[in-house]
């Protein structure tokens, strides 16, 4: 998909996240502290449509959990799929040299 189209896009479902939030079987409280907010200012975002990405990931998920079930099994599917890849193409690092170096960023 285009950017541009993506962009027009939005504002659908921007507006189908305000209705489906209306109509869902959730009491608005759960999506106040899901999202952390008061009430004043989810009403405030819903009308001037101002949820941040991770406002509209985090309802998303919540509101179409089917749909974000498809998603994250076709995500792990891409990265399975770049996994074997990179491991048919050689492209590996032994773990013992990975569990080392995570040690060292991390400090453990």
């Amino acid at each position: 998909m285009k950017t541009i189209t993506i962009i027009y896009e939005y504002e659908k479902v921007i507006n189908k996240v305000n209705e489906d939030i209306k109509k869902s079987n959730f009491k608005l409280q759960y999506f106040l502290d899901l999202l952390n907010l008061k009430r004043s200012f989810f009403y405030k975002k819903m009308k001037e449509k101002r949820f941040t990405n991770d406002e509209m990931k985090l309802l998303s998920k919540h509101l179409y959990p089917e749909e974000h079930l498809e998603y994250e099994v076709s995500l792990i599917n891409k990265i399975l799929e770049k996994s074997i890849k990179e491991v048919e193409s050689g492209e590996v690092e032994d773990f013992e040299n990975v569990l080392n170096e995570a040690k060292k960023e991390y400090g453990l």
